[in-house]
């Protein structure tokens, strides 16, 4: 069990783990934007600013390094805020599927039903 805050907790998926989930690794392949907002969203930000601010050069490694720290306290990891920094500017986009898949945050719908669910 991950207890906020405690450092007692890890996370789901390894850092590498990017190519676990092949559909989630290609939307954010090509829409880093799509998963970082959705991301951002599930540890209370905002979706759309989020998702502009995780793209912009110079900036983004500053708030994706944010979201990724909100993201392990949220889930017990104590990470040390080097390490957040350094893997939210060099790999991001293998930190941000491991964040989602930390968070259950789903960016591809399976089916007319996902949406549907999603929407309520």
């Amino acid at each position: 069990m991950n207890i906020p805050g405690t450092g007692l907790g890890s996370w789901k998926s390894p850092l590498w783990g990017c190519f676990d989930d092949i559909g989630s690794c290609l939307i954010t392949w090509f829409f880093p934007c799509w998963t970082f907002g959705k991301v951002a969203e599930s540890v209370g930000e905002d979706c759309l600013l989020y998702g502009i601010l995780g793209i912009l050069p110079i900036v983004y490694g500053y708030f994706r390094y944010e979201v990724r720290q909100k993201v392990a306290f949220r889930s017990g990891i104590r990470e040390e805020a080097w390490l957040s920094f350094l893997i939210s500017c060099c790999i991001p986009l293998c930190g941000n599927l491991q964040e989602r898949t930390q968070q259950n945050v789903t960016v591809v719908c399976s089916s007319v039903e996902d949406i549907k669910v999603s929407r309520k």
